[in-house]
């Protein structure tokens, strides 16, 4: 399972920075947890993973992302 660190990266560094830790999730067939800051608004990651049909699961509280992208 790979793993990254959003909180540190404001929008659009946020949502760029999503793309490439989940394009690297793809290539490696792995699921990969995004670690999100409590404050942060993840709207955009979301739309885009259901757009593409991704099954995601976002604990708010804890700030984690967990993506299965070889699942689309």
């Amino acid at each position: 399972m790979l793993e990254q660190n959003l909180s540190a990266y404001k929008c659009p560094q946020q949502f760029i920075q999503f793309k490439l830790g989940l394009r690297k999730a793809i290539s490696a067939q792995q699921t990969i947890t995004f670690i999100i800051a409590h404050q942060q608004d993840i709207n955009d990651i979301e739309r885009f993973l259901q757009k593409h049909g991704y099954c995601y699961n976002y604990n708010k509280q804890q700030g984690v992302l967990l993506v299965e992208p070889f699942r689309v």
